[in-house]
């Protein structure tokens, strides 16, 4: 702790326990102030990613401990800004927001200052994600297109969002009211997803993501032989459209009780004639990337140093 020159702090006034960043914000304050560290706070609210990630990466400094505290959408701007930064700095997450699956990955039960503070520094290498060899995400957990979008924008909402805190115990889709759930389906039902190529052959599937193995430590079951560094990642595929409401849950449930997809190391995919917005989920917040004309996928070379309880 002690060679850190500075906390940088990213937080949000949205996240589900904005309430806590006070006390929380009061502990780190402390800790600085006893160790000689200079505290610098940024406060982001209604920022879109891209934006929100080179707002951070301005801030951070060879040095830095970088504090991503909120939600998992504050969490991967943060640590896409430490990797954008290419500076000599660490990345550290509290939990925050809904279901914090980045937080549990990393830090595993912990919530507080002190103990994810205590945690040994760690190598992630994170997930490269380049569309048009243009918009490039540095991924710490996943990123989907398509069905899981239209679910993702209901959660946003403010009514949601109110629900969310009242549930948060719950798994995030139980904030969603019953009286929605046709309406949902059959929005996923009428997705326009454009048709892609994959290693020669045509796909025509409207829900795809890429998930990383390391973000699924203490979240969801892995294989034995699934280290942190492994090189692979997961790429999911498959097809939602006319399904009715009961399939769909059924589809959701599935993959949600093991890591859906298939291993893979690289992934390139070219959209066929599309001039279509595509919105990505991204760690839980819909983000607008253009139309997409062809996407690749690999992990990076390149880690990033973050405090982590594996």
């Amino acid at each position: 702790m002690i060679n850190y020159q500075r906390f940088v702090i990213v937080h949000s006034p949205k996240s589900t326990r904005a309430g806590y960043y006070r006390r929380i914000s009061g502990e780190l304050r402390l800790i600085a102030k006893q160790h000689k560290i200079d505290v610098v706070e940024l406060e982001l609210t209604d920022v879109p990613y891209f934006q929100a990630v080179k707002q951070i990466t301005a801030k951070i400094k060879d040095g830095d401990l970088v504090v991503a505290a909120g939600g998992d959408g504050i969490s991967q701007a943060t640590f896409n800004a430490v990797y954008t930064s290419h500076c000599e700095a660490v990345f550290m997450t509290l939990p925050l927001g809904n279901g914090n699956d980045i937080s549990r990955a990393i830090n595993g039960r912990r919530r507080s200052v002190e103990a994810i503070l205590s945690e040994n520094v760690a190598d992630f290498y994170p997930l490269n994600v380049v569309v048009d060899k243009g918009k490039s995400i540095a991924l710490m957990s996943y990123i989907t297109f398509g069905a899981t979008t239209v679910l993702v924008d209901y959660l946003n909402r403010n009514s949601s969002r109110r629900s969310r805190k009242l549930l948060k115990n719950l798994s995030p889709a139980a904030a969603v009211p019953v009286t929605k759930l046709n309406e949902i389906s059959r929005q996923i039902s009428e997705l326009d997803f454009p048709d892609f190529e994959r290693d020669n052959n045509l796909m025509t599937d409207d829900s795809i993501g890429f998930f990383l193995i390391p973000a699924a430590h203490n979240v969801l079951r892995l294989p034995k032989d699934i280290t942190w560094a492994s090189s692979e990642f997961y790429f999911h595929h498959a097809s939602t459209k006319d399904r009715g409401l009961a399939s769909k849950i059924v589809m959701a449930g599935t993959w949600v009780l093991h890591f859906p997809g298939e291993m893979t190391e690289l992934e390139e995919l070219k959209f066929i004639n599309n001039h279509q917005d595509i919105i990505a989920n991204i760690s839980g917040d819909n983000v607008n990337l253009g139309p997409i004309y062809h996407l690749t996928a690999i992990r990076s070379t390149r880690a990033v140093k973050v405090l982590a309880n594996k």
